[in-house]
This record gives C-alpha cells, structure tokens and sequence, in this order.
C-alpha cells in the first residue's frame, strides 16, 4: 500500500529509498512531499490517499511550486524517484 507524507528533510535522509516511488522538496528545501510504501511515524503530515496529497499542494502552492499550480496526481503517478540523482 502506498502512502503519502509530509516530512522534514532530515527525516527523508534516514528512510529506506527503495521504498520510495515520488520525492518533491518544498520551495525551501526543509521538507519533502513523498510517496513510499513505508510507514513513516516521524512525520509533519500524512495524506489519506493520492488525491487529499496532491490537493494540499494546490492549496499550499506557494510552499510547493509558487505557480499558482500545485503536484498533479498524475505527477505524482507517473514521476520516479531515482535516488542516484536526487539533489
């Protein structure tokens, strides 16, 4: 099962990124938006499905991608997170 977070930057560093299938950091850089299929209780928020998660970042477009637009659910579907490259 898939689920979907909120957590702070220090707290991604220690999760298994195996189990990672989406990453996006905040506009900051302190926090990141993740899809894993590991349970994460060290977190700032967690999203009951794929849909509430993008939804949020509509809302809060500013702290995620300052457009006006938010993290579609089909990003977040279709996106792959490649640890050798994560930045």
């Amino acid at each position: 099962m898939m689920n979907y977070y909120i957590v702070k930057e220090q707290v991604f560093q220690s999760l298994d990124k195996d189990q990672i299938t989406f990453s996006k950091k905040n506009r900051e850089g302190e926090q990141r938006l993740i899809a894993t299929t590991e349970q994460v209780n060290d977190r700032i928020r967690r999203f009951n499905n794929i849909d509430t998660c993008s939804n949020y970042t509509y809302t809060t477009h500013q702290n995620w991608v300052g457009d006006g637009t938010g993290v579609s659910v089909e990003e977040i579907e279709t996106s792959t997170y490649i640890k050798e490259i994560d930045n």
